[in-house]
């Protein structure tokens, strides 16, 4: 299982992604961003009312169009997909039943 860890810490995406934490450390103000992006996804989903959902999708955009916060969603995202990748192949190549 050790060698399994090192070398998901050895990987690009996680180094990747523990370089754009760093860089969101350095800027506390944004964090609360982060999480409201987070929330507006979610809300987004969730939204039967079409003004309230454009309203959302423009508080997300102008959330997201600054670049410190949309490298670090993306590094995240790419972190998580990795994830999912070797979920699906775990399931794929392994007896789980």
């Amino acid at each position: 299982m050790k060698d399994i860890i090192d070398r998901l810490r050895e990987c690009g995406e996680y180094k990747h992604y523990l370089e754009e934490k760093e860089k969101i450390l350095r800027f506390p103000e944004l964090k609360s961003s982060i999480y409201r992006l987070r929330e507006i996804n979610g809300l987004i989903q969730e939204v039967t009312d079409q003004d309230r959902e454009e309203e959302l999708r423009a508080e997300y955009d102008r959330l997201y169009s600054d670049i410190r916060i949309h490298d670090f969603m993306q590094a995240e995202l790419d972190y998580c997909r990795m994830f999912q990748e070797i979920q699906a192949i775990m399931a794929q190549e392994l007896d789980l039943e």
